[in-house]
């Protein structure tokens, strides 16, 4: 008789492959719940297995994203009660994102929100109204956040950056926190042989001989320097040199397309807008390009070199482990005139960007799947 499966309960309101944090997790689950009772409590989830893994799902309201925090840090203890009460016993291990759900064994850690108003914040370009709700947003994760790093035994960070980063912010927490660096699909991200460049470029309004750079973003374009890469771009001689951007509202890519006319880049930039497949973008493209003031290890950083390109990067957590200047890539001072130096070297020469994008793929097969899922098999067997 084999012996009961130890129960999870897992909270996290987006648990899909679009979400950054999310993903992650759902990561953990799909390579996991062969060996535990998964039971996740979230909003949106994309089971693996679902006659395997139980599902409650939360209601939230659509936005805003405030709101939505909001919400399920009230809903979700009530969900969990439930839970408890049909079960008549509190589950083996609570793992939660970041402060989604306070009173957790395990946090997952995917920014830095007292650290970030503490510094990068100031730096923000964002204004008017929504810097408003940003600064109300980051407020009351930078609270939830604390409470669950008090309250945890274990907190899991995808970097050696954030890692210091919450040492100093919460020197009490320092010896809980264990690194899990962020995972890709190596095999998933893999160009194919026969995809076709050309007639995906074509849609897009770009050509063969065009040298393209592609950001990639859910949102918050001003602070991951969007702006700065199109006075960059601007600057930039060779009429070839392109800028793809994917991702984005609609309202923000209008407001970005305002920026892009007075820029004089009416020809020089593609807004492709929410892709949830962001794969054929990044296969017909040269060089990824971000500018961010602050990320604690961007997915995209790594799925841009698995699909073959090389990085143009400022010096962010995460990225700075793996990126090694002018070998796959460059790290970048985040200003204007540096990034155009470095884009200026890195787009003259199409078959050197090539060659360093095959080094990219090779250098960020230690970011595996498989590897990420042992890692987190570690943290789990190391518990008691």
């Amino acid at each position: 008789m084999k012996p009961e499966k130890r129960k999870i309960v897992v909270f996290d309101f987006n648990i899909t492959k679009t979400s950054p944090a999310g993903s992650c997790i759902l990561q953990v689950i799909s390579g996991l719940y062969e060996d535990y009772q998964f039971t996740v409590i979230a909003e949106a989830f994309e089971n693996p297995a679902p006659d395997k893994i139980s599902w409650i799902r939360v209601p939230l309201p659509a936005k805003p994203l405030f709101l939505r925090y909001l919400t399920f840090q009230w809903l979700a203890p009530i969900y969990y009660k439930l839970y408890y009460l049909a079960n008549q016993e509190a589950p083996w291990l609570v793992i939660s994102t970041q402060g989604e759900f306070v009173n957790c064994n395990i946090s997952y850690a995917h920014f830095g929100h007292r650290a970030y108003l503490n510094n990068q914040w100031r730096s923000s370009s964002v204004r008017g109204l929504r810097r408003v709700v940003r600064w109300i947003n980051h407020q009351f994760n930078a609270w939830t956040e604390a409470q669950a790093f008090t309250n945890a035994k274990t907190i899991v960070v995808p970097s050696k950056g954030l890692a210091n980063e919450l040492s100093q912010t919460y020197p009490q927490i320092k010896e809980k926190i264990i690194t899990v660096p962020n995972p890709v699909d190596i095999n998933k991200f893999a160009r194919p042989e026969a995809f076709d460049n050309r007639a995906t470029r074509e849609q897009l309004g770009l050509i063969v001989d065009d040298v393209v750079m592609v950001f990639v973003a859910l949102g918050d374009f001003e602070r991951k320097g969007l702006n700065l890469l199109l006075e960059a771009l601007a600057n930039l001689q060779n009429p070839n040199a392109k800028l793809l951007v994917v991702g984005g509202t609609q309202s923000v890519i209008e407001e970005y397309k305002q920026l892009q006319n007075k820029l004089g880049l009416s020809n020089r930039v593609v807004f492709a807008g929410f892709q949830t497949d962001v794969r054929p973008y990044l296969w017909s493209s040269d060089l990824f390009v971000l500018a961010s003031i602050y990320e604690v290890f961007p997915l995209v950083a790594l799925q841009a070199p698995a699909a073959g390109l090389p990085v143009v990067a400022t010096k962010l957590y995460g990225v700075e482990e793996f990126l090694q200047d002018g070998i796959n890539g460059w790290l970048v001072e985040r200003e204007v005139s540096a990034l155009t130096q470095v884009l200026d070297q890195a787009l003259s020469d199409k078959a050197k960007l090539a060659q360093m994008g095959a080094v990219a793929r090779n250098l960020v097969s230690n970011y595996d799947l498989a590897s990420f899922v042992t890692r987190w098999q570690f943290v789990l067997d190391s518990l008691p």
